[in-house]
């Protein structure tokens, strides 16, 4: 008989209790899967136990087996997390570490090659990768934004880092402007005890350039841009073009309401907005927008200048079908009309504007109430009939000829105290700041607009088509006059004192440079110049120069601006002439005699202006154009020089003045020239009224002779200094 329970009986072997399993044991005893309720579970095991397959308590520092084995007890995980877990711990931190560095990578290919430089050089001089970014994202590294207003840096200026001994004239009101007095650290002049008491001291926009800034109001952040397109849906990529052309060109141009044209664009409505001005104003954008690569190739289909245009060209052939024009169409021409011109496409360009005129002339716009009863349409259209006038006064008295229309709109401009909707504003905030700062639209535009009504006013007097210009003393003086009148009823933030934004100082650059050409005129007319006008002329080279270098020292040359552009080759082609002695006595008071330090003074200005214009070669081909043609007129070590301060290191110029198509000697597009623009430069004695040897397409034909001619005959390199047959030497 069996028994059960305790499995005692005569036939049955007596089984001994199992001894207890060591602690922390995750071995199994002979009870097989009953004893395995107590086992501890290990997550990973240690590293050499994963290579020798064995069985791993998980014991750390070291587990069991590498404590009797004698090995290294290596664990690639954290404690209480699985192979898994670790590895995909490890891919974030990897992911982590690789987004800097992508980061850094796009910023080296979207900045600009000085600013690129300025990241290269923090990289070798052992900075790590989230500083340069945090500097990067702060704002504008070659200048160093800093918390504190005391940290102030500016922009130096090439070869020569001082201002002109012959520009620090007593009388020079500019010297005792915000702007230079900030820039250089100089002790108040405006009767203040301490420089910390007058207005205006640790205002950020003294102290940083205006491209650092952000626009905050009007704000598009919230706008489907690429609705009104076909040629992108990245909304932020236009966004970005939209605020480029609200930074660089709305304010000179004013072609359409910004607000009016926002409401109804994030809407939807066409009334002010339309696909054919969207596409117009992107086309324009895209040369502003510094972070898009070869932007002055508008011929090349890869680039969006091209593709925004050839969708607004299409855009516009269906308008042109309409019987009835609208209000943006108008809008469209000036804008398209503005890109043409600075591509050195003024035949097309002047088409667009044209066409423009006559839109405008059917809406009746011109009328004191713009063709319509609705006053918001009043406005709107009133604002676009002075934009119209602007830009065709601008051109016509640049190309020295007879305006378009001689009379401006019959709608008075408002006073932007008064009616600031009129113009509407920008508001803007600096990297590290929280303050709002308005960029004063209202003054800006109105006084622009008024100075293009006696720009108007003179070319009509002056200008006939295919004709001399018909100036005397008489007329000369009051045209000064009419000048002078406008230029002391500025408005107090565009004084000499306060001038500070692009924009500010650009109005300012405009008064004295059509100064001294109204005086131009008059020599080139025949009438010898008195003591008076010798001084009057030196006056305004004085403050013009004065303001080409204050532009730079706060802003610099890169970013987008034509007008400026125009004052760079007319000063450089001032001072080339006075370095080579063939600028005319009559055009100049100066009694300095030219020593060596005179000389190099000179020479530093020729070098900022040439640099100028390679920088804005950047965003639009006219300007190319221009460089080429100061530059090759340039002395051989004025170009090396020029180049060595161009491309940051001697070596770099020197690769590039020795490889063909390199960064200053790109082949020029000759075939796309159409450029009756008159360059601001002085010609030969005997030709100062022959405008068909002044206009670009001349000089750039005979520019492309003289080059064809250089490399048949071969001529030497100092040959190239002075060129005698050159149209563009006296």
């Amino acid at each position: 008989m069996e028994h059960d329970g305790d499995g005692s009986g005569p036939n049955k072997r007596r089984l001994l209790p199992l001894a207890p399993a060591p602690a922390g044991s995750s071995g199994r005893g002979a009870g097989g899967g009953s004893g395995s309720r107590g086992r501890r579970q290990v997550t990973a095991a240690c590293e050499a136990c994963r290579k020798r397959k064995s069985k791993c308590n998980a014991e750390r520092p070291k587990c069991s087996l590498c404590v009797r084995h004698g090995t290294d007890c290596r664990y690639a995980t954290a404690p209480a997390e699985t192979h898994s877990q670790a590895l995909k711990r490890k891919h974030s931190e990897l992911q982590g570490r690789i987004t800097p560095y992508e980061e850094l990578f796009d910023l080296l290919k979207t900045k600009s090659e000085t600013e690129s430089l300025e990241i290269l050089r923090r990289i070798r001089s052992g900075n790590d990768v989230d500083s340069i970014l945090r500097h990067a994202k702060d704002g504008d590294l070659l200048i160093q934004l800093s918390l504190a207003p005391e940290a102030r840096r500016r922009y130096e200026f090439p070869y020569i880092s001082e201002m002109p001994a012959s520009i620090l004239v007593s009388d020079n009101l500019y010297l005792r402007s915000f702007v230079y007095e900030t820039t250089f650290h100089a002790p108040p002049s405006h009767g203040f005890a301490h420089e910390s008491h007058r207005e205006g001291y640790g205002d950020d926009r003294y102290l940083k350039p205006y491209h650092a800034a952000q626009i905050v109001e009007p704000n598009f952040s919230n706008i489907n841009v690429s609705r009104w397109t076909n040629v992108t849906s990245d909304d932020n990529l236009c966004r970005r073009l939209l605020n480029a052309y609200l930074y660089y060109q709305h304010p000179w141009t004013a072609a359409f309401h910004m607000d009016y044209f926002i409401k109804d664009m994030a809407s939807g409505r066409t009334r002010f907005c339309s696909e054919l001005l969207v596409n117009a104003v992107l086309a324009a954008a895209s040369h502003m927008c510094r972070e898009l690569p070869d932007r002055n190739r508008f011929w090349a289909p890869q680039t969006l200048s091209y593709q925004f245009s050839a969708e607004a060209k299409r855009l516009w052939e269906l308008e042109s079908q309409k019987t009835t024009p609208s209000l943006t169409t108008i809008q469209a021409a000036i804008v398209l009309s503005i890109v043409a011109i600075t591509n050195a496409m003024d035949k097309v360009g002047t088409s667009y504007l044209l066409q423009a005129f006559a839109m405008a002339t059917n809406l009746n716009i011109f009328s004191a109430n713009c063709g319509t009863d609705n006053e918001k349409k009043r406005r709107a259209r009133a604002f676009t009939a002075w934009g119209l006038f602007c830009w065709g006064a601008w051109q016509r008295f640049y190309f020295s000829r007879r305006p378009y229309v001689k009379d401006p709109p019959a709608y008075p401009l408002p006073d932007p105290l008064v009616d600031p909707q009129f113009y509407g504003e920008v508001w803007i905030r600096y990297p590290l700041g929280q303050t709002l700062f308005p960029t004063n639209l209202g003054c800006v535009i109105k006084s622009n607009l008024e100075l293009r009504k006696l720009m108007n006013d003179m070319a009509w007097e002056l200008f006939e088509d295919d004709k001399p210009p018909r100036i005397s003393v008489e007329k000369a003086l009051e045209c000064k006059s009419r000048l002078d009148a406008w230029f002391v009823n500025l408005p107090d933030p565009l004084t000499p004192t306060k001038i500070v934004l692009p924009d500010h100082i650009k109005i300012h650059l405009e008064y004295f440079g059509t100064i001294i050409s109204l005086v131009r005129l008059l020599v080139q007319s025949g009438t010898p110049l008195d003591l008076t006008w010798q001084n009057i002329i030196t006056h305004a080279e004085v403050r013009l120069e004065t303001l080409v270098r204050l532009y730079y020292l706060r802003h610099s040359y890169e970013s987008y601006d034509p007008l400026l552009m125009h004052w760079l080759m007319f000063l450089g082609d001032t001072i080339l002439l006075k370095l080579d002695g063939g600028l005319d006595s009559a055009l100049t008071a100066t009694t300095m005699p030219y020593t060596p330090t005179t000389a190099e003074s000179l020479r530093s200005t020729l070098i900022l202006c040439a640099k100028g214009l390679y920088d804005q070669s950047r965003n639009f081909h006219i300007a190319v154009l221009l460089y080429r043609v100061l530059r090759d007129r340039m002395k051989a070590n004025d170009v090396d020089l020029l180049r060595t301060h161009i491309f940051t290191s001697p070596s770099a110029a020197s690769s590039s003045s020795s490889s063909a198509g390199s960064g200053d000697d790109d082949p020029l597009m000759m075939q796309y020239v159409q450029a009756q623009w008159l360059a601001p430069i002085l010609t030969p004695e005997g030709d100062g009224n022959d405008h068909a040897k002044r206009t670009l397409d001349y000089l750039l034909r005979e520019y492309e002779k003289l080059s064809l001619d250089r490399n048949v005959e071969d001529v030497s390199e100092t040959s190239s200094s002075v060129d005698p047959v050159s149209p563009l030497r006296s």
